[in-house]
């Protein structure tokens, strides 16, 4: 497990203590507008609301802006909306004064014209926004990859797994990690906010990947031999 833990590469720290601007980026359901309202929290009760902003780039969807500008409420941090008339950098350079900015992406098909916009609004930013790729531990291998290969950004530095409480094995999403070299900055295992995120840990992550290897009769000796692959 010592082994597995060194090899699965990890943040080692909380990536938003520091600020910059932070898009997150992934399919519809992954847990993006969760995540960073959790996020959010985590700073407003740290450093309180006046040097944090949130952004929607996803007019797609009603309910994704609503949920985000509830947070928003909430917190009392201000949300802004990108579209038409209003791009991503001149969105960003309205909040210049801000510490923290995070970015709640659209979850488009990966044959939806906008996405494509949409991700070169963001390359076109370079060093000046950090792209995070948020992967539901849910999902399958397969499933994982296509998620991987559609939204990552030219600026991706981590990512974040979500639904750990949800989840019957790590061993697809862990393997992600480590084929592609992506460190894993946040786990999520449930609603909560802001409770349930934590900083990645490899050792906690792999440890719950062979909880649920053994209690998973009829995939554990296949899982532990994936697991066991990883560190070769």
């Amino acid at each position: 497990m010592a082994s597995l833990s060194h090899t699965l590469p990890t943040q080692g720290d909380d990536l938003i203590t520091k600020g910059g601007v932070f898009a997150f980026v992934g399919p519809t359901g992954a847990g993006k507008t969760t995540t960073i309202g959790k996020l959010a929290a985590r700073y407003v009760l740290e450093n309180g609301p006046s040097d944090i902003a949130l952004i929607s780039t996803d007019t797609a969807r009603i309910a994704a802006y609503e949920q985000l500008r509830t947070f928003g409420r909430i917190l009392n941090v201000p949300v802004k909306v990108v579209d038409e008339k209003n791009t991503l950098d001149r969105v960003l350079y309205s909040l210049r004064d801000k510490s923290l900015v995070l970015v709640d992406t659209g979850g488009l098909n990966r044959l939806d014209p906008r996405l494509q916009y949409q991700l070169e609004s963001i390359n076109k930013l370079g060093s000046r926004i950090k792209g995070v790729l948020v992967l539901p531990a849910t999902s399958q291998g397969a499933v994982l990859k296509a998620v991987y290969d559609t939204y990552k950004t030219d600026n991706l530095i981590s990512c974040v797994v979500t639904k750990l409480d949800e989840a019957m094995s790590l061993g697809e999403v862990i393997s992600l990690a480590v084929l592609k070299k992506l460190p894993i900055a946040y786990s999520t295992d449930g609603q909560a906010v802001p409770a349930d995120i934590a900083v990645a840990s490899g050792r906690n992550l792999i440890s719950l990947a062979i909880k649920m290897a053994q209690t998973v009769e009829v995939d554990s000796e296949a899982m532990m031999t994936e697991l066991a692959s990883i560190s070769k």
